[in-house]
């Protein structure tokens, strides 16, 4: 893998950590709180997964593509995150 495919990983992964933060936030306004709570476990533990054995090993093999906010220097375009599957309303 060269520099540019690993940024497509590196940015595709995001994007999935992203729609999971999302979906979470779906179940907190859709579900019980017992649902919501159980749903959130879950999400963390694949989110942690997808951090510990995905992301820092290829952060670990290109440095230059951790972002700014995990201590690097890469710069995040947020529209990556675009569009929502999921924004809560604002009236609630």
């Amino acid at each position: 893998m060269n520099k540019k495919e690993a940024e497509e990983l590196s940015v595709l992964l995001m994007q999935v950590s992203g729609k999971l933060d999302q979906s979470v936030r779906f179940v907190m306004d859709k579900d019980t709180k017992e649902n919501f709570e159980s749903y959130r476990s879950n999400v963390g533990k694949v989110m942690g997964e997808i951090f510990l054995e995905m992301l820092q090993p290829l952060w670990a093999r290109y440095p230059e593509l951790k972002p700014k906010e995990m201590d690097g220097i890469y710069e995040v375009n947020p529209q990556i995150h675009e569009p929502h599957f999921y924004k809560p309303d604002e009236n609630t």
